[in-house]
C-alpha cells in the first residue's frame, strides 16, 4: 500500500513538471523584428486634409458589462458562451463601422482559442471591413493557461490588428523590451508595438504604430522598460521625416493631474523622458476608456479612468479628440477617435 501512495504522490508530483516542460517547449519566441501579417492590401485612396483613427481595445469580445476577470479580484477568465462573445463581436464590430474612421488599432482580437469561445475574430472584423487593408500581429499564443483551478482561462491566441484606407507600405511588429520571469512568461502576453508604413502621393511617410502595454505589473518594472523601448524608437526615427502617430491601450494613465495612490496598482504613470522627444498625449479628458474587472460594471461603482489614447509627431495637427462612452457595454474599454492633419 505505501508503494501504491509513494507511486500516486510521483505522478502528482510530476504531472505540473511535464506539464511545465510542454509549456516551454511551445513557447511563443518572436524575433525582435518580424513581418506582421498582411491580411488585405489593396485600396489606394488620395489624401485627404483631415483624417480620422479609432483605437480600442475590444477585450476578446468577452469582456462586457457582466464579465469581471479573475486577475483583478472577480472570477471569470474566459468567454461565458459562444454566442454572448458573438454577440460582443458583433455589436463592437457595427460601432466601429459607425465611426467610418480612415484607420483603426484594435487591440485583444481574437483568433480561435478556448478563452473567446472559438470564434474567429480577426475574420470576421477583417470580412466586415472588406473595404479596408488590414494587418494583425500576435502577442499572446498559449496552449493552455490553467488557471485559475475553478475554470481555467484555457487556450489564447491574440494579437492587435490594424484597418487602413490606404495602401500599407510595410507591416512590421517589434518585441517591446521588459521580460517577465520564467513562469510568468509562459503564460502572461508577448508585448510589442506594430508599425505600419502608409506612403501618400508626394508626402513623407506616415508610420502608424498599434500598442498595448503591460497591465498587472506591480510595480512597473516591466512598463518602464517597454516606455524606455518606445522613447528610443522615437529618438531613433526623428530624423527620417516621418510623420508619427503611436496610439491604443497604454495601460498608464494619460491624465496624471487624476492620479492618486489609491488607484489600483495597474495604473501605472507615464515617464517624462517620454515626453522629451517632443511628442505630444492626445486623449479626452471628459469619457473615462477603461473600468476595473474586480466586479460585473455598474456605473458608480467600479475604478474608471483614461488609458487609450495617441502620442504624436510635432508634425501631426490635431482638430480633434473624442472619446465615446458606451457605458463599456460590449467592452471593457471605450473607443477614442482622433482627427488630424498632416502639416
Amino acid at each position: 500500500m505505501i508503494y501504491f501512495i509513494i507511486a500516486i504522490v510521483a505522478i502528482l508530483l510530476l504531472i505540473p513538471i511535464i506539464f511545465i516542460i510542454y509549456l516551454s517547449k511551445t513557447e511563443y519566441k518572436p524575433e525582435d523584428i518580424e513581418n506582421a501579417r498582411i491580411i488585405r492590401n489593396n485600396n489606394s485612396s488620395s489624401t485627404k486634409k483631415e483624417m480620422t483613427l479609432t483605437t480600442l481595445n475590444a477585450g476578446y469580445c468577452s469582456l462586457d458589462k457582466d464579465q469581471d476577470f479573475f486577475i483583478e479580484g472577480g472570477k471569470n477568465s474566459r468567454c461565458v458562451s459562444q454566442g454572448r462573445t458573438a454577440h460582443n463581436l458583433t455589436n463592437i464590430t457595427n460601432i466601429l463601422k459607425e465611426f467610418n474612421s480612415d484607420f483603426y488599432f484594435l487591440q485583444e482580437i481574437d483568433e480561435p482559442c478556448r478563452r473567446s469561445c472559438y470564434t474567429h475574430q480577426v475574420k470576421y472584423i477583417s470580412k466586415k471591413f472588406n473595404d479596408y487593408n488590414s494587418s494583425f500581429a500576435y502577442n499572446y499564443k498559449v496552449k493552455h493557461v490553467p488557471i485559475p483551478l475553478r475554470k481555467p482561462m484555457g487556450s489564447s491566441i491574440s494579437g492587435m490588428m490594424t484597418l487602413s484606407k490606404y495602401k500599407i507600405s510595410s507591416s512590421k511588429r517589434y518585441q517591446l523590451k521588459g521580460e517577465e520571469t520564467f513562469l510568468k512568461r509562459l503564460f502572461f502576453l508577448k508585448r510589442c508595438m506594430m508599425v505600419n508604413k502608409i506612403k501618400f502621393k508626394g508626402d513623407k511617410e506616415l508610420l502608424l504604430i498599434n500598442i498595448h502595454l503591460s497591465a498587472y505589473d506591480k510595480g512597473g518594472k516591466i512598463r518602464k522598460q517597454q516606455i524606455d523601448h518606445l522613447t528610443e524608437f522615437i529618438t531613433e526615427i526623428k530624423e527620417t521625416n516621418k510623420h508619427v502617430i503611436i496610439g491604443g491601450d497604454w495601460n498608464h494613465l494619460l491624465d496624471d493631474s487624476i492620479y492618486s495612490d489609491d488607484m489600483p496598482d495597474w495604473v501605472g504613470l507615464l515617464p517624462p523622458s517620454l515626453f522629451e522627444t517632443g511628442y505630444k498625449m492626445i486623449y479626452d479628458k471628459g469619457v473615462n476608456t477603461v473600468r476595473s474587472e474586480d466586479k460585473p460594471y455598474i456605473k458608480g461603482q467600479n475604478f474608471e479612468t483614461i488609458i487609450d489614447g495617441f502620442l504624436v509627431s510635432p508634425d501631426i495637427e490635431i482638430v480633434n479628440v473624442k472619446a465615446t462612452d458606451y457605458k463599456f457595454k460590449y467592452t471593457d474599454h471605450n473607443p477614442v477617435t482622433i482627427t488630424f492633419k498632416l502639416k
